[in-house]
């Protein structure tokens, strides 16, 4: 499933500025959209960019985490987006029991550690403001769309390194460091 979920992250990406850009969804949850959205651009994730796909995992289960919280909620403002793009939601409960299992102990720091990190922005864009300003919003999807064209998605690197054990222990390291910080 998470190996399916990082191919699927441009799409994905899609989907939550479908969030950032409905009017009718509340700020804090395009802001937590764009938060995402800025997690995804950030060399600094819980699994660092330099570790390639493990990263692009990490950035997956950010994205997840935000759509399932969209799910509950706002369920009729999903229900629309679900609609729209059945691919990126279709099976999102099950897919967040699955990641609960796979990560286990690590999940409730995982669930909510990427938070800090997209809220932060990037150069000097905050995620309230992409929430608030169609201009930044435009702005943050130029910035998406350039980093996914120079992104390498290696399928191969992908199926080997996207495992439980790996992913499992470079998160919980990370998430070790971060506490004694």
């Amino acid at each position: 499933m998470l190996r399916a979920r990082v191919g699927s992250l441009p799409s994905d990406l899609k989907a939550l500025f479908a969030i950032i850009d409905d009017a009718d969804c509340t700020e804090e949850l395009r802001t937590l959209a764009a938060a995402a959205v800025f997690y995804s651009l950030s060399p600094a994730g819980l699994i660092p960019a330099k570790e390639g796909a493990l990263a692009l995992a990490d950035q997956a289960i950010a994205v997840r985490c935000v759509l399932d919280e969209a799910r509950r909620g706002a369920p009729e403002r999903t229900k629309v987006h679900a609609e729209a793009d059945p691919d990126t939601w279709a099976g999102l409960e099950h897919e967040i029991e699955l990641l609960g299992g796979l990560l286990g102990d690590v999940w409730p720091a995982v669930r909510d550690g990427w938070r800090a990190i997209g809220m932060q922005g990037l150069k000097g864009k905050t995620p309230k403001q992409v929430a608030a300003d169609p201009e930044v919003s435009t702005w943050l999807y130029a910035m998406v769309d350039e980093a996914v064209a120079l992104r390498d998605i290696d399928e191969q690197a992908i199926i080997r390194e996207v495992q439980k054990e790996p992913l499992v222990a470079k998160l919980s390291a990370r998430l070790h460091n971060r506490k004694r910080a």
